[in-house]
């Protein structure tokens, strides 16, 4: 049993008591004492890891943060944590509950994209497509020409987004018809570090808007987001988070645990 008192400020009480009920890792134990303002983010992590030994304990976890949470991203990453552990266990119908009080409005973009990509596997296109829709909903209120902006990683939702319009027979929007388009000229993304260290048709490498001025870290856009315009002509797509650090989504999680997780490339 975890033996750790008193609850940091960040942590609400009822979450923490959860808490101290459980054995979690010795690691995500030392997480929480040195950093307590990313408490939400440490014990999402630790659902997964519990899930490896002692599922029941994964589970207390998540209903906990499902519950009592502080961010509305992390309550919702919980909420999609717990849909995976139902139906893993073959408690199908309580998966589809949880997964139908995800979809109401409010749904985060970060959580959207990973719903997205788990509906689109599961053959569910029209909860994948609405889950792409809140993930592209910056890029759509855009003309269609802006999509040419966007690098590899920028481009992916959008593309996620025409296959599922396609998979249900409809016909190809504007923006649909851009994707294509910058998807057929721009090079393959081999590995998320490219966009980051300055690789060719990166905007991080010398001089690119990628770059700070004066120190400042630039602002990072979410996937499928329109970039934010430095000079005419110029490509500003920003490189996307290092793997440590916050998503650009805003969900409070790591960019390796969120966006940038196996499911949601």
């Amino acid at each position: 049993m975890t033996d750790i008192s008193p609850a940091p400020t960040a942590v609400p009480q009822p979450l923490w008591d959860a808490v101290r009920g459980l054995d979690l890792p010795k690691q995500h134990l030392k997480d929480l004492a040195s950093f307590p303002d990313e408490a939400g983010e440490i014990l999402l992590s630790a659902v997964d890891a519990l899930r490896e030994r002692d599922a029941g304990a994964a589970r207390t976890l998540a209903e906990a943060l499902r519950e009592h949470a502080q961010h509305l991203g992390h309550r919702q990453f919980a909420t999609n944590q717990l849909v995976g552990m139902l139906r893993a266990e073959g408690r199908t119908a309580e998966a589809e509950a949880l997964l139908e009080e995800l979809m109401r409005p409010g749904l985060e973009r970060g959580v959207a994209l990973l719903l997205a990509e788990d509906l689109a596997d599961q053959g569910d296109f029209e909860k994948a497509l609405y889950c792409y829709n809140i993930v592209c909903r910056g890029i759509l209120a855009e003309p269609p020409e802006t999509v040419a902006e966007l690098n590899r990683l920028g481009l992916m939702p959008l593309l996620g987004r025409a296959r599922m319009r396609e998979r249900l027979g409809m016909t190809p929007d504007a923006h649909d018809l851009a994707t294509r388009s910058t998807d057929a000229y721009l090079p393959p993304l081999e590995n998320l570090d490219d966009l980051r260290n300055g690789a060719p048709g990166s905007p991080d490498g010398p001089n690119g808007p990628g770059g700070s001025v004066g120190g400042g870290a630039p602002q990072q856009p979410f996937p499928g987001e329109v970039p934010a315009r430095t000079g005419p002509g110029e490509r500003s797509t920003p490189p996307p988070p290092g793997r440590n650090e916050p998503c650009s989504c805003g969900s409070g999680r790591k960019f390796k645990k969120c966006c940038g997780s196996p499911l949601a490339r």
